[in-house]
C-alpha cells in the first residue's frame, strides 16, 4: 500500500514539474523613450476620457516611480511607502509627499530646464506619452507651449509634479 502511495506521489509530481512551462518570448514597442509591453495587445489611449479604473495605491506608487526613474520600484520601497500612505489621512497630500521626495532624488531621470526649453513640441509629446500613455491633442499641446514659453519660472520638475497629481494620472 506504501509502494502504490509513493508511485502515486512521484507520477503525481513528475506530470505537475513537466506540465508548468514558463513561456519566455516578450515583445516590446518602442515608443519613445516609454516602452509598452504587448502583454494584453492594448493600444495608447487617445484620450483621458478613456480611462476608467483607479489605479490603487501601490499601482499609482510604482507607476509613478517607473515614471521618474524609468525602472521599477525596489519591492522594500514599495512597501515602506505604502504604509506611510496609509498612516496619512489625507491622501492627496500622501501623493504630494511621496512626489516630492521622488522629485528630489539625485538620479530622478527629469530633463533640464535647458533640455525642455529647447525643444518644447518634443518634450510635451514625450511628457504626455510618459504620464499619460497618449499623444496630447493640438489644444493640450498648445496651452503647455504657451505656459512654458510665457513663464520663465515653470521648470520641467514642476510640470512633471503637476502631470503626476492630474485627475488622469490617478486613472488607467
Amino acid at each position: 500500500m506504501i509502494h502504490k502511495l509513493f508511485y502515486w506521489l512521484i507520477f503525481a509530481s513528475t506530470i505537475t514539474l513537466l506540465g508548468c512551462v514558463k513561456e519566455t518570448t516578450l515583445t516590446t514597442n518602442p515608443i519613445v523613450d516609454n516602452y509598452v509591453f504587448d502583454v494584453n495587445g492594448e493600444a495608447i489611449y487617445q484620450s483621458g476620457l478613456q480611462k476608467n479604473k483607479q489605479k490603487s495605491p501601490e499601482q499609482y506608487i510604482s507607476i509613478l516611480y517607473a515614471n521618474l526613474f524609468q525602472t521599477s520600484i525596489p519591492i522594500d520601497v514599495l512597501g515602506v511607502l505604502g504604509e506611510v500612505r496609509v498612516a496619512i489621512g489625507d491622501k492627496q497630500m500622501a501623493n504630494e509627499l511621496i512626489l516630492n521626495g521622488f522629485v528630489h532624488e539625485p538620479d530622478v531621470l527629469i530633463l533640464s530646464n535647458n533640455e525642455m526649453r529647447n525643444n518644447l513640441d518634443e518634450f510635451i509629446n514625450n511628457i504626455y506619452l510618459r504620464f499619460f500613455l497618449r499623444t496630447p491633442t493640438a489644444y493640450e499641446k498648445f496651452e503647455l507651449k504657451k505656459m512654458i514659453e510665457e513663464d520663465s519660472n515653470l521648470t520641467p520638475e514642476l510640470i512633471y509634479q503637476g502631470f503626476a497629481l492630474s485627475n488622469e494620472y490617478q486613472f488607467y
